[in-house]
């Protein structure tokens, strides 16, 4: 099975909002790279960026929660800047050009994978990420990463490690009414043995918000990603059934409708090897890019002004062309 993949880099544009502390106060430069300095003004208008779309997706940053994860962000965007700095001074020392057809063509692959080109400007703000820093990294992955190779060996071994990528486990469809009581489920069922709709008691009676005004519904999941108890009734339940006994959770009781069942699909190495083949490829090419900028990184002489200094030591990014 083909897995869908966006490549390293659209893992990369996603900021990671932890809960760690950061207390950001200082001057006209909020880091020096080698001696080039990062304005504050610079820093601050890309973490309002940020933040500005993370508002329009109900972050709040006043909560106590807020504040932390505003904190991580601010960590991490200037982490982002560090680094493309970096990047961009590699970039240059090698001579290497952005407007390589290759760099664009992969930038262009990844503009294609957000769907527009609004998203995909959204999710560089997003990151504090400019869409030059992008092109210096493409180009400078494409550099180290060139000439890479895979053997046989590898893309079997890759396979074996990731088996799971390539298949997937056991999976049913299901709707469910979930209510306080036992009581309560326990008439629910009475009135479906007796002809009632599933969908429509769903919408009447069911406390989940989550599923309710859709009828109950949902959709495809796994074992591990339910209730261990809700999880058990569903998948030893006979497709086109509902529970005839109500079924107690960390939730409450629910009814649980089952209207499909997938069973596992084990992969096959041969149907999905070009794939793999693909996967253990940028898997190598990440790895000796890693390796690089890990050098870098040590080699760089970076200072922070005071109040900025990271809550972790600088990581490189990873991010890969997308395939």
């Amino acid at each position: 099975m083909k897995r869908a993949r966006l490549g390293i880099v659209a893992g990369a544009l996603v900021v990671l909002l932890a809960t760690a502390g950061c207390s950001l106060t200082g001057g006209k430069w909020v880091a020096r790279v080698n001696g080039q300095a990062i304005s504050q003004s610079d820093f601050d208008q890309r973490v309002a960026a940020s933040e500005a779309l993370y508002k329009t997706q109900g972050m709040d940053f006043t909560s106590a929660q807020g504040k932390q994860a505003e904190a991580q962000l601010k960590n991490n965007i200037l982490q982002r800047m560090v680094e493309g700095d970096v990047i961009s001074q590699e970039v240059r020392k090698l001579g290497l050009s952005t407007n390589d057809s290759q760099v664009k063509q992969q930038e262009a692959g990844l503009k294609q994978n957000f769907g527009t080109e609004a998203k995909f400007q959204d999710a560089l703000k997003q990151q504090g990420m400019t869409e030059q820093e992008l092109l210096d990294f493409l180009a400078l992955y494409q550099k180290v990463s060139t000439g890479v190779k895979v053997s046989a060996s590898d893309v079997q071994n890759y396979f074996n490690a990731h088996k799971s990528q390539y298949g997937h486990p056991e999976e049913v469809e299901a709707r469910h009414i979930l209510v306080k009581t036992k009581a309560e489920a326990e008439q629910i069922i009475a009135e479906l043995n007796k002809g009632a709709n599933f969908a429509q008691l769903a919408k009447e009676k069911s406390t989940d918000p989550g599923s309710k005004d859709k009828g109950g519904e949902l959709g495809f999941f796994t074992q591990n990603q339910m209730d261990p108890a809700f999880a058990k009734a569903a998948f030893s339940q006979k497709v086109g059934t509902w529970s005839q006994t109500p079924v107690k959770s960390s939730y409450g009781y629910h009814i649980i409708l089952v209207e499909a069942h997938k069973p596992a699909v084990t992969p096959d190495f041969n149907a999905v090897k070009a794939q793999v083949e693909q996967d253990a490829l940028t898997s190598a090419k990440d790895a000796k890019f890693q390796s690089y900028m890990d050098a870098l990184m040590k080699k760089a002489t970076i200072k922070y002004a005071h109040g900025f200094e990271p809550t972790a030591a600088p990581s490189a990014p990873t991010p890969a062309p997308a395939q």
